[in-house]
């Protein structure tokens, strides 16, 4: 990051001629938990400074943690081949209706990717072909097998399993969880909303730092031409507060208060309910890609409230009751993301992933793309929280479940990250506000034959 900074400084890429947009950003609250083991001091994005966070983060400011990547470790393999006392006992705790229906989309998307690039899985290197056929044999499995005992023995018979190497390479991965609020909103300014979201600004442009040098692989920034060369785009602080882009036609609802925005913001995609009833998706479109700092955090390392038991209901509640101290707060979070709205055609679906299509409850997970290929098939054994439907939590318990990798995340870099989605609605809230623990991913790879060259 160090040489990203001396090539800002420098004026290297600083031309007149970059386009693109930008990539999701996908993705808070109830009791108070510790960081896992060795989780250090996170930043955010990829192109953030590195705030100091505290020693024990609440679980309420769950969401702002999967905004942050842990500080840059040894550069080590993304998988190992697990041997036999490492491999685990295959079950999972969903419906196989999702399963097949989150593996379609996995298909479709592998089946559309043109260009071939193979990924590393210990010594081996696994193609989109490869990939694909260890889906589809994987299903073939689970259909046929009639228990678990037969499903673990066929899994063995025909996969390799590879475990996700962690933050120290010890299997050690930090879940979080993310999901697709409901705010209340409205189509046009009233007197009870007040504050608007924003499409992406024509003059918001994106930079692929790989383009210029390989070792930038995977990094891009946003920024906007000024005298001919490309300089930071405009702050939250300018934006919200200073009204920037007021008059520029590019509002899309309105919301009764800024921190239901800032939400939006965080998780990077959302339902807006009108008064009508009536509810559209606001889908991600871009974001200015400057640091991102989390607003509770700001509050706690303020001394203004306590991070035992701190929930986004008290934090804003604080912030609507101390309006003077607002724009210092949310201004603190210089990222701003900008949406587009689409209707909702289908109200099961989730937002859209990074693979294009919809993203599923409790089987669609955020991973780094430069090191874990998009789609593939991955088994998961995690404390995962137990949530009724009113959206009460119940308590923590293990859960283990296939899931597959459908999105990615500004933040989400490296072996040692996994973002989960949780859905929409109070449980979904509730749950993904309740996701930071430590647990073991696994990738399932057909044994060597034919198809290794695929």
């Amino acid at each position: 990051m160090k040489n990203l900074y001396w090539l800002l400084a420098t004026g290297y890429w600083l031309l007149p001629f970059f386009s693109g947009c930008c990539m999701t950003q996908k993705k808070q609250c109830p009791a108070c938990l510790p960081k896992p083991d060795g989780v250090g001091t996170v930043c955010p994005g990829t192109a953030a400074l590195r705030p100091q966070v505290p020693e024990a983060m609440p679980t309420a400011a769950a969401t702002e943690l999967k905004q942050k990547e842990p500080e840059a470790a040894a550069q080590l393999p993304a998988f190992k081949l697990a041997i036999e006392s490492e491999i685990p006992y295959f079950k999972d705790t969903l419906k196989k209706d999702d399963f097949y229906k989150a593996a379609e989309k996995s298909l479709e998307y592998l089946k559309s990717v043109s260009a071939k690039r193979f990924y590393a899985f210990g010594s081996r290197k696994a193609g989109t072909g490869l990939i694909i056929k260890s889906i589809e044999e994987l299903i073939n499995i689970i259909k046929e097998a009639k228990n678990e005992e037969e499903l673990n023995a066929k899994i063995r018979e025909k996969f390799e399993i590879y475990l996700m190497a962690g933050k120290t390479g010890a299997g050690d991965v930090v879940f979080s969880s993310y999901y697709e609020p409901v705010i209340p909103a409205s189509p046009v300014k009233t007197k009870e909303y007040l504050y608007p979201i924003y499409s992406k600004p024509a003059d918001l442009i994106l930079a692929e730092l790989e383009n210029f040098n390989p070792k930038f692989k995977g990094e891009r920034i946003t920024g906007r031409i000024e005298a001919g060369k490309l300089v930071p785009y405009i702050t939250r602080e300018e934006i919200d507060f200073q009204k920037v882009l007021e008059g520029k036609n590019l509002e899309l609802a309105w919301f009764k208060d800024r921190v239901d925005i800032m939400d939006l913001h965080i998780q990077g995609s959302g339902r807006l309910e009108f008064p009508d009833k009536k509810q559209v998706k606001a889908e991600f479109a871009a974001t200015n890609s400057l640091p991102f700092r989390g607003w509770m955090t700001t509050m706690v390392n303020a001394g203004m409230l306590p991070k035992e038991d701190l929930t986004y209901e008290k934090a804003k509640k604080y912030v609507l009751e101390h309006p003077e101290l607002e724009q210092w707060i949310l201004s603190s979070n210089k990222r701003y993301t900008f949406f587009e709205l689409k209707e909702i055609t289908d109200p099961s679906e989730g937002p859209k992933g990074t693979c294009g299509g919809p993203l599923f409850s409790g089987r669609s997970i955020a991973i780094d793309d430069a090191i874990i290929p998009l789609g593939s098939l991955a088994h998961i054994s995690v404390n995962l929280p137990e949530v009724d439907s009113e959206g009460r939590l119940m308590g923590i318990t293990p859960d283990s479940r296939f899931v597959f990798c459908q999105d990615t995340g500004g933040a989400i870099k490296g072996p040692g990250r996994i973002d989960f989605f949780a859905g929409h609605g109070p449980k979904a809230k509730t749950f993904a506000t309740s996701v930071w623990e430590t647990g073991k991913a696994y990738f399932l790879i057909l044994k060597s034959d034919e198809n290794e060259k695929i």
